[in-house]
């Protein structure tokens, strides 16, 4: 008997057809948008889970489109909007239906062309370290992901700063960690350093 039951185990699961990264980005928002009308959270989820697919052949770049899709949308929005996308998004890191590497991957726009949305959305910057800080918190991605952030958000895009907005986000004992102040201080510019005596006081002023 045991035999056969092995061999149904190994029978292949149907063969999934994922969509592009891209055409995943665009269902990603369409599934927000109905969610902040009211929607459900499971159902969210398991929109969120089929279109990524993780563990699936190019799972990390799915996640990573829908990540980057979904943060530049709320960016724009209200604080709520925010906190409804947090509620789902995390739900689906613990669950590891969005992999870790894809937030990682999906921040990059954001923080690149934060200064440019917040001309517009001028809560970006908050919400956006608001994201961060929930997500560091929740141990989805380590807070030294900044220090390989994209170059341009690294010197252009008062990244320093950002980070101890992030660590105040966090609150608690992250504003005395010393390994979150390392990165603030490895992320302080000459300009920075011009203007603030020390890293401590970057952080008391962001």
């Amino acid at each position: 008997k045991k035999g056969s039951k092995n061999k149904s185990a190994e029978e292949p699961k149907p063969e999934i057809n994922y969509l592009s990264p891209e055409e995943c980005s665009e269902k990603a928002k369409n599934v927000l948008k109905e969610y902040f009308v009211g929607g459900d959270t499971s159902d969210a989820v398991l929109s969120i889970h089929e279109l990524v697919g993780a563990g699936a052949d190019g799972s990390i770049a799915r996640g990573a489109k829908v990540v980057e899709a979904a943060i530049l949308l709320v960016l724009e929005m209200k604080k709520e909007d925010v906190e409804k996308f947090l509620r789902v998004y995390l739900e689906c890191a613990k669950d590891n239906k969005i992999e870790g590497e894809s937030f990682v991957l999906g921040l990059n726009d954001p923080l690149e062309f934060l200064n440019d949305v917040a001309i517009d959305a001028p809560l970006a910057i908050p919400h956006l370290a608001n994201i961060v800080a929930e997500l560091v918190k929740a141990k989805i991605i380590p807070f030294s992901f900044l220090l390989n952030s994209p170059e341009y958000f690294r010197t252009d895009e008062n990244a320093a700063t950002f980070g101890a907005k992030v660590m105040k986000n966090i609150g608690g004992d992250a504003v005395k960690s010393e390994d979150f102040i390392e990165v603030v201080s490895k992320l302080m510019t000459e300009e920075d350093k011009s203007k603030y005596s020390s890293v401590n006081e970057l952080i008391e002023a962001a």
